[in-house]
């Protein structure tokens, strides 16, 4: 985080043990309109510290994190996107504490890599229970709102009754 006109703010793990990160490479089934260029990731996760140089065998970078994401763990994730083309092997390699590690993948031309299949999916796109907990949160409050005003106009009833006991008897 940054603060101000310079003020930067960094949080770290305290006494976290060296950890060498997992480097994986993904290459993406679509490829662009023309069929001979797609994207590939390399992804570096799971490392500490958080010092690490992601290299990759294109040289069309589309996108590179600049500094390391900590993750809940307290270990860190970086990746490296870059544009491919269909058929070619994709190395990453990361420069971690003085060591090279090395991910790859391969795509062959006119076959595309399996979906895994999961036993659970998770559709992130389904707001429906999102909307009934939102529509029951509403019910509930004018529930509430309902129950205060009958309780005003109980009081302003018994209020009226006891004034006019007050100035008749």
């Amino acid at each position: 985080m940054v603060f101000g006109s310079g003020t930067t703010l960094i949080v770290e793990p305290h006494n976290q043990n060296s950890s060498d990160p997992e480097v994986i490479v993904m290459k993406s089934k679509k490829l662009e309109e023309d069929g001979s260029i797609g994207k590939a990731a390399c992804l570096a996760r799971n490392f500490y510290p958080k010092n690490i140089t992601l290299e990759m065998s294109s040289d069309e970078v589309i996108y590179e994190q600049s500094t390391s994401i900590l993750t809940s763990e307290g270990l860190y994730d970086n990746i490296k996107v870059v544009n491919v083309k269909k058929g070619t092997e994709v190395t990453c390699t990361a420069e971690f504490n003085g060591r090279t590690i090395t991910g790859n993948a391969r795509t062959l031309p006119g076959k595309e890599a399996e979906e895994p299949v999961t036993e659970k999916v998770c559709n992130t796109t389904d707001t429906s229970a999102q909307a009934d907990i939102k529509v029951e949160k509403a019910n509930m409050l004018s529930m509430a709102v309902l129950g205060l005003r009958v309780l005003l106009a109980k009081s302003i009833a018994f209020n009226t009754l006891m004034s006019i006991k007050l100035f008749l008897f």
